[in-house]
């Protein structure tokens, strides 16, 4: 029992470094989106354009196929927009 205890553990510690190494990397990609993504709310702001563009979510959303992600980019475009405003 006590065996099984410790592979579990290790095991759940290598798929957490992964993870670890995967975030790092989101967490930096993310932060260059925020950047361009303010940039973007700035020329929408300036020639008085909504922050919303359904064609333009549409086209993302319909290249994603995996459930998962696509339940993250969607948070992504709400959080998006509302950085836009």
């Amino acid at each position: 029992m006590l065996k099984d205890q410790v592979k579990m553990t290790k095991d759940l510690q290598k798929y957490r470094k992964k993870i670890d190494k995967i975030d790092k990397k989101l967490q930096k990609h993310l932060e260059k989106r925020e950047i361009l993504v303010k940039k973007i709310g700035k020329v929408k702001k300036e020639n008085k354009i909504g922050t919303t563009d359904k064609a333009r979510e549409k086209e993302i959303l319909g290249k994603i196929k995996n459930a998962y992600v696509k339940k993250i980019f969607k948070s992504i475009i709400e959080i998006s927009k509302e950085t836009q405003r």
